[in-house]
């Protein structure tokens, strides 16, 4: 009996410790579990909430500045009124040289965008070709023949020069943009109210005329892409308020006061005459069947 008593004691005196220290483990790894759930949802998921919506604000602010200089800079690029008056003037001097080396020209093509010209030339049956050089904004160009490949129609020129390249010169208000300067820029409803008095005075001078020679043509009204954003980030960016809008004129060779001589001096008058010349920006100027094409944008303000 005694002995019993005894392995009764010595059993409850060997458990007693291993239950307790079970019971601390459980309690010490509930303890660390609420712990680490407290820190994990009270502390580190708001704090990636927060981080995350930081990054994304920020690369919203980002695109948003990405997408205004991009605006403004495909808005403000663009060769002012004066400049492609010279451009059309190095080309009419480039057709009277030849013509003046004993080139008979039959016909002048040429196309030139924002950076530099391309003209080429066809010359009467029977005419002994020659290539002269040219001198074109004081820089020296020589001819090449257009190479025709079998199955391409035949080239467009008999020589062409290629690459003439423009003045580097910015517009005054694409340099006042890059400086983070104001914009001198016009109204929008001032601009428009004199392109249609203009086109109206024009219509009625050529009040029998089929063609719209020198008429200033919309094919966009005055708009913004980015005016939410510049309003949004109105305190990251200054607020210049750009609008632009595109346009076109067409010069014909028919006679009338337009082309009452060289088609590029017709082109050059057209231009020289227009108001708010700071405004249009010319993108490009072509040679057609028609005469001579002048496109571009035009800028302004709401």
């Amino acid at each position: 009996m005694l002995e019993k008593i005894y392995f009764w004691k010595v059993r409850r005196g060997y458990n007693s410790p291993v239950i307790a220290i079970a019971a601390i483990v459980a309690s010490l790894f509930i303890i660390t579990i609420g712990a680490f759930a407290w820190w994990y949802y009270g502390v580190k998921v708001p704090a990636d909430e927060k981080r995350a919506a930081q990054q994304q604000a920020l690369r919203k602010k980002q695109a948003g500045l990405a997408d205004i200089a991009s605006f403004y800079k495909k808005s403000l690029t663009g060769v002012e009124i004066p400049q492609a008056i010279n451009v059309l003037e190095e080309i009419r001097q480039t057709t009277l040289t030849l013509s003046a080396l004993g080139v008979a020209i039959k016909k002048r093509n040429f196309i030139c965008d924002t950076k530099s010209c391309a003209v080429g030339f066809n010359i009467e049956q029977g005419t002994i070709l020659t290539f002269p050089v040219i001198n074109f904004f004081g820089k020296a160009y020589s001819a090449s023949v257009p190479v025709r490949r079998e199955k391409d129609r035949a080239p467009a020129n008999d020589f062409e020069y290629s690459r003439l390249a423009l003045p580097v010169t910015e517009n005054k208000l694409f340099i006042q943009w890059s400086r983070k300067q104001a914009l001198s820029l016009h109204s929008c409803n001032e601009i428009i109210t004199y392109v249609n008095t203009y086109n109206s005075l024009l219509n009625t001078e050529k009040s029998n005329k089929v063609l719209r020679d020198g008429i200033i043509l919309f094919k966009s009204y005055p708009t913004s892409a980015v005016k939410d954003e510049e309003a949004a980030l109105a305190g990251h960016v200054s607020f210049r308020g750009l609008m632009n809008a595109s346009w076109e004129m067409q010069i014909g060779n028919d006679q009338d006061r337009f082309s009452a001589g060289a088609s590029e001096i017709n082109a050059q008058l057209a231009l020289y005459k227009q108001a708010y010349r700071d405004a249009f920006l010319i993108k490009k100027i072509e040679s057609n069947d028609k005469g001579i094409k002048i496109s571009g944008g035009l800028v302004c303000k709401a």
